[in-house]
């Protein structure tokens, strides 16, 4: 089952849509993630922050069906400090997730242009 949906929300602002929701929200252990359904946008940056000691993975994947948490995709950026990936491509699914914990309170934001 896809993320919910309240997490998200859609922007429109000159003919360009722009989606913004959170992936990750002050999590504190190693977490697989959960996939979100971003068909149809285009360009996408994820901003994590409150990483201390962890490191965080941001993942695609264009399976035609929403892949099992345990399933990472493709990995577009692994980030050890604060700091965001951009992704310039389309893609079916993204999630965050945290593959090695030791402190911190771990928020992920997502923002994807559609044209």
């Amino acid at each position: 089952m896809a993320a919910s949906v309240t997490k998200f929300k859609v922007d429109q602002a000159e003919g360009i849509l722009v989606l913004r929701g959170v992936l990750l929200d002050g999590v504190a252990a190693t977490s697989n993630g959960e996939w979100f359904d971003v068909s149809g946008f285009s360009a996408f940056s994820v901003q994590i922050s409150g990483i201390t000691t962890a490191t965080v993975k941001v993942c695609v994947s264009n399976k035609p069906t929403q892949p099992d948490a345990t399933d990472h995709g493709i990995e577009k950026g692994s980030l050890t400090a604060d700091g965001s990936v951009e992704i310039i491509c389309s893609y079916r699914w993204i999630k965050a997730r945290i593959s090695a914990w030791t402190t911190g309170s771990i928020s992920a934001w997502l923002a994807g242009v559609c044209k």
